[in-house]
């Protein structure tokens, strides 16, 4: 969650309920939009001293907008150029699987119906990510978000010109998670049929 909020500083100053609805709209799947689990990472970065807080009042509500500082876009910059390890990547729910065979074998198709459902729901969710990515309002908000840095370029001067790198990547790993459900359900489909 830190390197998330990292990220999303590197490219705006936001409040944490902004931060919330941007994870939510757009890493729900990947990360928790908890209020709880992004004020531990906000209080882990301010103590680290690699984000900074402003307090402001807008229309007689106090807020908190965030920034990221020169020591959280080192360490930032540091975590990107490791290389990532796929393969290593761990999901926990896969235990059920490795262990469903100590089951009832009446229960195993009922089981992988369910895991079915999750991931086809998931895959739902993800395609109206899509959608709403590849929108004319998404295009519309991105142009905005783009122009905002050249507003501070002493803050973004760095990141605005990579604007384009960063969409499309972002869009790869949308369409990495997509394809990666696709064939988890497909596998869980041909398993289906093996046990029966």
């Amino acid at each position: 969650m830190d390197k998330l909020i990292l990220g999303l500083l590197m490219m705006k100053k936001l409040t944490v309920y902004e931060m919330k609805a941007v994870i939510k709209a757009n890493y729900r799947n990947i990360y928790s939009d908890s209020m709880g689990a992004i004020q531990f990472a906000i209080k882990k970065l301010l103590k680290g001293e690699m984000i900074t807080v402003t307090e402001y009042v807008e229309r007689s509500v106090n807020k908190k907008q965030y920034a990221i500082t020169e020591k959280g876009k080192a360490e930032f910059t540091k975590w990107l150029h490791v290389p990532a390890n796929f393969s290593g990547a761990t999901n926990t729910e896969l235990g059920k699987l490795l262990f469903m065979g100590m089951l009832p074998s009446a229960q195993f198709e009922p089981m992988i119906d369910e895991m079915i459902k999750g991931l086809e729901k998931t895959l739902v969710s993800l395609m109206d990510v899509h959608t709403q990515a590849h929108s004319q309002e998404a295009e519309a908000a991105s142009t905005q978000v783009f122009e905002s840095w050249k507003s501070e370029p002493e803050y973004f001067s760095d990141v605005s010109e990579k604007a384009d790198n960063i969409l499309f990547f972002q869009r790869k790993t949308l369409q990495y998670g997509i394809d990666s459900i696709k064939f988890d359900i497909e596998w869980f489909k041909k398993l289906k049929e093996e046990i029966k």
